[in-house]
């Protein structure tokens, strides 16, 4: 039998008023009663998204109690979610991204799943998630199958996105929330919890759909995501004492390593780049993403031209 304890669904919102009541829409139908919902406006008073956003939540306000907080100005989405689990009044929280649905029985599967190992010291429940395109056709799912205290595997590759989470309201406050920085927000506030010794579990089915979109643009290139990728090196490293060999430490740097070559390249930061590459060069020297990377490097403006010109065949 499920447990009544509340579930607050935040959604935060900015520059998608096209797309907000898609996502809010799939939060009212979902099968678990017990929820409320927050709609975080994070446009700012002088945006031209706030009146628009506003109006088509309104009769979602009155109709159904759906809660909308307001940001004067832009902060970004880890204060919008964080302000979200603020004001969330369940014992749990749930994140939806304004642009992608939950499946109607997400937060039953969840609370479920959460309750039959509620003594196994539950820091988060994910789920597997199905990505679309623009028009809602498939593109791929997302099925990781980590469990217990992956926190290796964390610091390789983020588990799971905000929008496939469920999490104890306690849990997120006690590790700080999410940590302000422009990318990477789930991977560092995922880290948080696994480092505090909490364990995660997830229902093997996909129950939320993630929209893809071809823009014609490169995707995950900029600045932004550079300091992203920095910041969650920053925290990986803060818990390498918690692995249990040095080859694992050395396999994250390598990852990061990796990671940080390409967005240097792409941005033109030779210098750092260079930095990257050498470190993967002292860590495995002969290994073929090695070779590849010194490969980057010596043609880099050639691969750079190559990237943007993949990027807007999209």
């Amino acid at each position: 039998m499920l447990s009544n304890d509340k579930v607050s669904i935040v959604i935060p919102t900015y520059k998608r008023a096209d797309k907000i009541v898609r996502a809010l829409e799939s939060c009212i139908k979902q099968d678990y009663q017990n929820t409320e919902i927050i709609i975080v406006d994070d446009n700012g008073n002088d945006s031209e998204f706030r009146g628009k956003t506003k109006s088509l939540v309104t009769p979602y306000i009155k109709k159904y109690g759906v809660r909308y907080i307001e940001h004067a100005e832009n902060k970004g989405g880890a204060e919008a979610r964080n302000t979200g689990i603020k004001e969330a009044r369940g014992f749990f929280v749930s994140f939806l991204d304004d642009d992608d649905e939950m499946l109607p029985s997400k937060i039953s599967k969840q609370v479920k799943l959460y309750n039959d190992n509620k003594n196994k010291n539950v820091g988060l429940i994910y789920c597997y998630c199905e990505a679309v395109n623009e028009d809602g056709e498939h593109k791929k799912y997302y099925n990781n199958d980590f469990q217990l205290n992956p926190l290796y595997e964390q610091m390789l590759e983020c588990i799971a996105g905000t929008s496939l989470w469920l999490s104890p309201k306690h849990i997120l406050e006690e590790v700080g929330g999410f940590e302000n920085t422009p990318s990477k927000q789930d991977t560092i506030l995922l880290l948080k919890v696994l480092a505090a010794g909490y364990n995660i579990f997830r229902v093997d089915e996909p129950l939320v759909k993630y929209y893809e979109y071809n823009t014609g643009k490169i995707s995950g290139i900029s600045v932004n995501n550079i300091t992203g990728e920095r910041n969650a090196r920053i925290f990986s490293r803060k818990y390498y004492y918690k692995l249990d060999s040095t080859n694992r430490i050395l396999n994250v740097e390598y990852r990061f390593s990796k990671k940080l070559l390409t967005l240097y390249l792409l941005n033109g930061l030779n210098d750092l780049a260079k930095e990257e590459l050498n470190n993967m060069i002292r860590i495995s020297p002969y290994s073929q993403d090695t070779l590849k990377g010194r490969l980057k490097y010596s043609l880099k403006n050639a691969y750079k031209k190559f990237i943007k010109n993949k990027s807007n065949q999209l």
